[in-house]
């Protein structure tokens, strides 16, 4: 279990996976972003749900469509360096 959610009305929580993400956005809406392909994200008001039990590796914002856009611009700004460059005259050419 990565993250349970209990929605109101239901005396179970509904469990996600470690591949799902949730974060809660303006006015205490939740969102619950799916790592596969099929569904990509569900946004429930708060008066639908209850709580959210995260393990406390899987944070708020884990797994979400924005993280992983940041990571890959990180990755890219450290290839390349322009120190690793030297300028060239023309008349070096």
């Amino acid at each position: 279990m990565a993250f349970k959610v209990r929605f109101s009305g239901q005396p179970q929580p509904q469990d996600y996976g470690d591949d799902d993400g949730f974060e809660f956005l303006d006015g205490g809406v939740l969102a619950i972003h799916f790592g596969d392909e099929e569904t990509w994200a569900e946004y429930h008001p708060p008066a639908k749900w209850e709580v959210v039990t995260a393990d406390p590796d899987h944070l708020a914002g884990l797994n979400t469509p924005y993280v992983d856009e940041d990571e890959d611009e990180d990755e890219d700004e450290d290839d390349y360096d322009d120190e690793d460059y030297e300028d060239y005259d023309d008349e070096d050419v």
